[in-house]
């Protein structure tokens, strides 16, 4: 793992008996800022909804428009976890929510 909070998401989808994966060979695709095509490796797969979890503490720029660019070529596809709270609030999926890009900001607290 590369942090305390991706830790404890493990430990609380556990917890929730939420089947997750963590594989590097896990890619998807996207283009930085340059548009030069670079892979994306998501911190979770959960296979049995088919969604990645990003933990993401601290936001750079390059960091805002990856997320932005994966997030519109995978829609539905991705969860961010922006802090603590929101690992803790963490609860099996129901079905997948589409997000609102004329309202939703990448760093944004919800």
């Amino acid at each position: 793992m590369d942090s305390t909070w991706e830790v404890a998401c493990a430990e609380r989808l556990d917890a929730l008996g939420i089947r997750w994966q963590r594989d590097p060979s896990i890619k998807l695709q996207y283009r930085c800022k340059k548009l030069r095509l670079r892979n994306y490796i998501p911190d979770f797969y959960l296979p049995d909804y088919d969604i990645y979890l990003e933990v993401k503490g601290y936001w750079t720029e390059p960091a805002k428009w990856k997320m932005r660019d994966i997030m519109v070529r995978y829609p539905g596809k991705i969860r961010l976890l922006e802090s603590l709270e929101d690992i803790s609030k963490l609860s099996k999926p129901v079905e997948p929510t589409p997000i609102d890009w004329k309202t939703t900001k990448i760093g944004e607290r919800r």
